[in-house]
């Protein structure tokens, strides 16, 4: 018989090896997530995307078919029909401007690069020579490598290496026609009014009403989690797009329109847009012609602005609290599934994952409490 000192030693052993067994198990069924994810991307991503944009689309499409008193599938056409109408204003009134602005703010950016290194270098005259040997090395690679035919030629290789990577041009052609019928996969998400939880709870007679209920509680909430998040998230950051574009260009920053659209947009990812566009605008307004400290202060006056009102007025309003997580735990999670999911996806599902997994660990302390008492 063992002893109380020797039962409490092998008690904290099972402990840790339950851990050891239960972080290896998760460590192997993501990489076996990823590996699936690598082999049948080409079909998952589709359908993938697909179910993201029902999520968005399914109000209007329902809001239309009332409204008009038409069908689920014109409503669904018109839909198309409107999205196929803003692209293309898109792409022939916008696309050409921004790649224009694009263009330009690269090829000034050696020259931005060489004022930089000038005021480091009189911060910093001991080090001098190093800043500017460095810096005239850096901007003679830039100079050959920013321009309309170098973008061009750089776009060939990548789609030449994309091609090469899927097995040849039959493989990138099939890749192609697999995320053509994204489209289709959309549509008939639109108009079916097939509930999927429905019908695997009614599949699921065999597993007892606990493991029933929790299952279907869980599909529930990663669906109206995913509802939330995208049609949210994506309004936020339009939102907050053209007021941190509109707030550069009044302060006078040089394409500020255009670098705070696009910090904007990349706040579809929470947190991440924030830092990246402080880590482009703020150099930009302090070296710029005519620029410098109070332009830099102004253009983070602009940011705090935008991150008050988003932070109290956007998010509250628009989402709500439907996630319920900590900034501290977003932040966290986008990192996370961004490494466990292999790639910006994980970081664009990082919040919807995240607050399931938290409601799912209220559902399974709410039952531990109740066959605890």
């Amino acid at each position: 018989m063992l002893g109380a000192f020797q039962k409490k030693v092998a008690a904290i052993a099972i402990t840790c090896l339950s851990i050891c067994v239960i972080c290896a198990f998760v460590v192997l069924a993501f990489s076996l997530f990823g590996a699936f994810l690598d082999k049948f991307g080409t079909v998952i991503w589709p359908l993938a995307v697909a179910v993201i944009a029902s999520f968005i689309l399914k109000p209007a499409a329902v809001f239309l078919s009332d409204k008009l008193r038409i069908p689920p599938s014109m409503s669904c056409l018109l839909i198309f029909v409107i999205a196929v109408g803003l692209l293309t204003a898109v792409v022939i009134f916008v696309l050409p401007a921004f790649i224009a602005d694009i263009t330009q703010m690269a090829s000034l950016f050696p020259n931005a690069l060489h004022d930089f290194a000038v005021r480091m270098a009189e911060k910093f005259p001991a080090i001098k020579d190093v800043i500017m040997e460095k810096v005239a090395a850096i901007k003679s690679d830039l100079a050959g490598n920013i321009s309309a035919d170098a973008i061009w030629k750089g776009a060939v290789e990548t789609l030449k290496t994309l091609k090469t990577a899927t097995g040849g041009a039959v493989a990138f052609c099939s890749f192609c026609a697999a995320f053509a019928v994204a489209p289709i996969y959309l549509y008939y998400l639109l108009v079916s009014n097939f509930d999927f939880t429905d019908f695997v709870e009614k599949k699921l007679d065999f597993v007892g009403d606990g493991a029933k209920s929790d299952i279907v509680f869980f599909m529930r909430r990663f669906s109206d989690i995913m509802s939330a998040f995208f049609r949210g998230q994506i309004a936020v950051a339009l939102i907050m797009a053209l007021l941190l574009g509109t707030g550069f260009a009044v302060c006078g920053i040089k394409f500020g329109f255009i670098l705070g659209f696009c910090a904007g947009m990349i706040n579809i990812i929470p947190y991440v847009g924030t830092v990246v566009g402080l880590g482009t605008v703020l150099p930009v307004a302090f070296f710029q012609d005519g620029g410098g400290i109070w332009l830099a202060v102004a253009a983070l006056g602009v940011f705090c602005a935008v991150q008050l009102l988003e932070g109290y007025v956007l998010t509250p309003r628009i989402m709500g609290s439907r996630t319920g997580l900590h900034p501290a735990v977003i932040i966290f999670s986008v990192f996370f599934w961004g490494i466990a999911l292999n790639g910006i996806i994980g970081m664009i599902l990082a919040i919807p994952l995240t607050a399931l997994i938290a409601a799912g660990w209220d559902r399974i302390s709410a039952r531990i409490r109740q066959l605890t008492l």
